[in-house]
């Protein structure tokens, strides 16, 4: 059999632990209710939307009534509850997108690429073994056994997929956009987002006001933001380059959330990453000298932090000479302290990933010195 056909086979049969899946189920299942609570707020402020002009891709028959589409709204939020805290998660993650795709189709003024995909990435996922973790209901004990976290992960590849489309549909229609192209757009929204910013309180500094205001800096900015779509929906396949794209990718969403207003879209997309990170557990090692109050702190820390459940922690032998009171093994066995060991642990630690790629940085500017 060939190798190709390897792959394409295991693509079928592959089973791999799913804890980290009940994660992305909590996030999505937050992110489904906060969505179905702002069509709450807008039913009980602005009224139903059917009262006014609107333009259903459905035929007008199937819209609900004003108490039908209420009940419906009810039971959408009351689906992503149940999701996130682990009643029958994937039947009420699958009901929740449902109805959500339905309500959808009843206006397509309500239409939004953010919106529609919150919904279908959330029914995709509900194909996937999500409901083997983070099951708030059992208590401490919110996880199955190793062997009963195991599943098929073909779901979790077609989430990835999903995932990387919506980067390449993203990146394909800028490209094709003169405008987007030349940077015309990103000219209005970077002088756009200066309001922005002080709307949430930010005031920015002069020479930055300048800059977002330069049509050469916009021009460059629309370029880097093709090229970075592309990358991260590409990168995060391959196991050489997915680190470097999901950095990428999280600076990108903090960018686009600080200057635009997309909804819940930079979470989506961030919390979507997850489906990437390497579903096995506990391969990473942090010791830390006991007798030591500050690694102490940083083991109690990392205990806390560590959502995805990447490190073993245990305290470091007391017989033993030591160079440094905290070290950090990674997934390759390379045992480092100092900024070496920061950068292990900004790797694998979702909080801290956005300063991954400068302590990989400063580890590597500290070699050459030393070298």
């Amino acid at each position: 059999m060939s190798s190709l056909s390897r792959a394409w086979t295991g693509l079928f049969d592959e089973e791999r632990d799913a804890y980290v899946l009940g994660l992305l189920r909590l996030s999505l299942s937050a992110l489904l209710f906060l969505n179905c609570g702002r069509l709450i707020l807008e039913l009980i402020s602005g009224g139903y939307f059917a009262d006014f002009f609107h333009a259903p891709i459905v035929p007008e028959s199937w819209l609900p009534s004003r108490s039908g589409y209420a009940l419906l709204l009810g039971l959408e939020a009351g689906a992503a509850i149940l999701a996130g805290v682990g009643i029958w998660p994937r039947e009420a993650l699958l009901a929740a997108s449902g109805i959500g795709l339905f309500l959808l189709t009843c206006d397509r003024l309500q239409y939004h690429n953010n919106r529609y995909e919150l919904l279908l990435l959330g029914l995709l996922f509900a194909f996937t073994p999500c409901d083997r973790s983070f099951l708030l209901v059992r208590g401490e004990a919110h996880a199955l056994s190793s062997e009963g976290r195991r599943g098929p992960t073909f779901a979790r590849r077609l989430f990835q997929a999903q995932v990387s489309l919506v980067y390449l549909g993203s990146a394909f229609g800028k490209l094709s956009d003169a405008e987007w192209r030349g940077g015309q757009v990103l000219l209005v929204r970077f002088t756009d987002s200066v309001a922005v910013l002080a709307e949430r309180g930010l005031s920015a500094p002069s020479w930055l006001a300048a800059l977002l205001g330069s049509a050469l800096f916009a021009s460059l900015a629309a370029k880097a933001a093709i090229s970075t779509e592309v990358f991260i929906a590409v990168g995060s396949w391959l196991p050489g380059t997915r680190r470097l794209a999901l950095w990428f990718g999280v600076l990108f969403h903090i960018g686009i959330e600080l200057s635009a207003r997309v909804e819940l879209f930079s979470y989506l997309m961030l919390a979507s990453y997850l489906a990437f990170v390497v579903p096995e557990l506990r391969e990473r090692r942090f010791e830390y000298d006991a007798t030591n109050a500050g690694a102490r702190i940083m083991a109690r820390l990392l205990a806390l932090l560590d959502w995805c459940a990447r490190f073993e922690i245990s305290p470091l032998s007391p017989n033993g000479a030591r160079s440094a009171r905290v070290f950090v093994t990674d997934r390759a066995g390379h045992r480092a302290s100092g900024f070496a060991g920061l950068s292990h642990l900004a790797e694998a630690v979702p909080l801290l990933f956005p300063l991954w790629l400068p302590l990989r940085l400063l580890t590597a500017r500290q070699r050459r010195r030393q070298s």
